[in-house]
């Protein structure tokens, strides 16, 4: 998993430990936190584009293109944002994580 800018916001623990109550194999794991990845990328992203005016767009994705990890991107988008995009990436990410954890546990049943 490639380092983010907005990494710091992310915690995943709390999908890890409800993984580990299914008799997955380190691979299954691997693969479902893959998946996971992928999914919340996917959410910020579009969470990014939705509150980040047009006018900024190219900017930001030649910024995230060159230096994906670079914190002086969540900076910019703080900058360029009309809201707290801090709070709306956290506001993401936790939905994705709820829903996740939800679909684990109906897996279980």
């Amino acid at each position: 998993m490639t380092k983010l800018f907005y990494d710091h916001l992310i915690i995943i623990e709390e999908i890890t430990e409800v993984l580990v109550t299914h008799q997955l194999t380190k691979r299954e794991c691997e693969e479902i936190l893959e998946l996971v990845d992928r999914a919340m990328h996917s959410e910020i992203l579009n969470t990014i584009f939705k509150h980040l005016p047009k006018a900024h767009h190219e900017m930001f994705l030649i910024h995230f293109h060159a230096a994906p990890h670079d914190k002086k991107i969540l900076e910019f988008l703080k900058e360029k944002s009309p809201v707290d995009i801090e709070k709306e990436i956290l506001k993401t990410a936790n939905s994705v994580k709820k829903k996740v954890i939800k679909e684990i546990k109906l897996a279980k049943s």
